[in-house]
């Protein structure tokens, strides 16, 4: 379990590295070019004028390096193209190192800061796993047992305020914040390599619609629909092949009724249309 969590967070920095070379990528090659060029610039036509002698590349990559940040080591040159070249480079560098270079390393060493980045390239590490949708008070309990029983899990919820975001965090679950109606979302949240979905949020036609999408993504998926309309719940699972469509009013009811009586049961359920009392 361990070395699988390891292995988890290895390909997850790996992804977050990659998307953030990504969006810093013209900085990035700006500065690279930039050192590349002023490097091969003294490797090629700097004379030294006290000593009359050149330098090899690996030399002239830390005399660049160096300039970069205004700290030259070597004597001023004597023509007028590497005069210039010992201006522009620092000037050049400052202003890419300014823009975007140091934003980068600031997003790259503080991924706390990204949560939401984050979350994301933990999530693209998964496979084979549930993706519960809604994360209230239902989908809360959901994660609980999933975990309890030894699943791992996706989770995505529409409301960043939502009271139960904390505890499943705490709990190792990736958190998607964002509407489980976007394709986009449920591709985030691996969905097309999930072996199930969980869809409780709090209306019967977004968790229909969030389970047809999930469909197309993953025809194989397994999908559990809560749904509070019993009637809607039975079309579904007839309808669109949905076999475990349920209604939380019918999975309740049986667990009132049973409260209310003098017989001693714990839990009462339903089973293929018969009462089970335990």
């Amino acid at each position: 379990m361990q070395s699988n969590r390891v292995g988890r967070l290895s390909r997850a920095l790996w992804r977050d590295t990659r998307v953030l070379v990504g969006q810093f990528r013209v900085p990035l090659l700006a500065l690279a070019v930039l050192l590349g060029g002023g490097s091969a610039a003294f490797a090629l036509f700097y004379v030294n004028p006290e000593t009359g002698q050149g330098m090899g590349l690996v030399e002239a990559v830390y005399v660049a390096l160096n300039l970069v940040f205004f700290s030259p080591v070597v004597p001023f040159p004597t023509t007028p193209g590497m005069r210039l070249l010992t201006f522009v480079i620092p000037v050049a560098g400052l202003a890419l190192v300014a823009d975007g270079v140091l934003r980068f390393g600031v997003a790259l060493f503080n991924r706390r800061g990204r949560k939401e980045a984050w979350q994301v390239a933990i999530a693209s590490t998964y496979s084979d796993h549930v993706v519960v949708c809604g994360l209230g008070r239902v989908g809360y309990r959901v994660v609980k047992e999933l975990l309890r029983l030894g699943e791992e899990v996706v989770g995505i919820e529409g409301d960043e305020s939502a009271p139960f975001l904390d505890e499943v965090r705490d709990g190792q679950v990736p958190v998607l914040l964002g509407d489980a109606r976007r394709r986009e979302m449920l591709e985030k949240a691996r969905v097309q390599a999930a072996a199930a979905i969980v869809i409780c949020t709090e209306d019967d036609l977004t968790n229909l619609d969030i389970a047809l999408d999930a469909r197309e993504l993953n025809p194989a998926i397994k999908v559990v629909l809560r749904m509070f309309d019993d009637q809607l719940a039975e079309r579904v699972r007839r309808g669109f092949s949905i076999r475990t469509a349920f209604s939380t009013s019918a999975l309740a009811a049986p667990v009132f009724a049973a409260a209310a009586t003098r017989a001693q049961i714990d839990h009462s359920l339903y089973v293929d249309d018969v009462l089970l009392n335990v």
